[in-house]
């Protein structure tokens, strides 16, 4: 008989130190901290889902008294009211979802009023096709800057955060072969350690080489 598994809204709250920095989001971390000595004031973050730009651009947003964290999909006119109060914009999960002509007037009133840009996208913004011939030259200005794919090591201490924040101990074996059978996707990694998780909660069975496997199988 499977447990019954209650679900409990958290905040995610993003600090510093929890940041793990590796091989392959150094360049991107160094910028964040190097803030305000950057080439340029407009820059484009870019890498898969669950990379961590969200995470980095709150650590950026501490650095920054008067900045704004804003969703893509959500932005509407009434961002350019007080422009010129705000000293970074963050235009987190852009994927072509903000109208051309709302965006280049953003980027326009930024070169007006001296803002920083960040633009979290999953591609870079000089791969992006815009109608706008305009923004196309105003998107490819941007310093870009990307985060790989996660190496073992950041594989091992998302794992292993993952489940100590739920205090579980883990076998380092275990944390291996998860390494060694997942794809490299930010996004699967996560989706599956919950569900390892869940599994184990409404199972009432502790994490174990076969339980991940049970998991793995119902991936395929």
């Amino acid at each position: 008989m499977s447990q019954l598994t209650l679900k409990f809204p958290f905040k995610t709250q993003y600090y510093e130190q929890d940041y793990y920095v590796s091989t392959n989001n150094f360049l991107t971390y160094r910028l964040i901290e190097n803030w305000p000595k950057w080439p340029d004031k407009w820059v484009n973050i870019y890498g898969p889902k669950g990379c961590g730009k969200t995470h980095l651009s709150n650590i950026l947003k501490k650095k920054i008294i008067s900045s704004k964290i804003l969703d893509a999909k959500e932005l509407n006119e009434s961002v350019l009211n007080n422009f010129d109060k705000t000293k970074c914009f963050i235009i987190d999960n852009y994927q072509i979802n903000i109208d051309e002509k709302l965006f280049y007037t953003i980027l326009n009133q930024s070169k007006q009023y001296d803002n920083y840009i960040v633009v979290n996208s999953t591609t870079p913004l000089k791969n992006m096709k815009f109608k706008l011939k305009d923004l196309q030259s105003r998107t490819n200005s941007f310093v870009g800057l990307g985060i790989e794919l996660p190496t073992d090591d950041l594989l091992r201490v998302i794992i292993s955060k993952f489940f100590s924040e739920k205090q579980i101990d883990i076998n380092p074996k275990i944390s291996e072969y998860i390494i060694k059978n997942i794809e490299r996707s930010y996004d699967k990694v996560f989706k599956l350690i919950k569900e390892i998780d869940d599994l184990s909660l409404s199972s009432g069975k502790s994490i174990n080489i076969n339980l991940i496997k049970k998991v793995l199988k119902n991936n395929e």
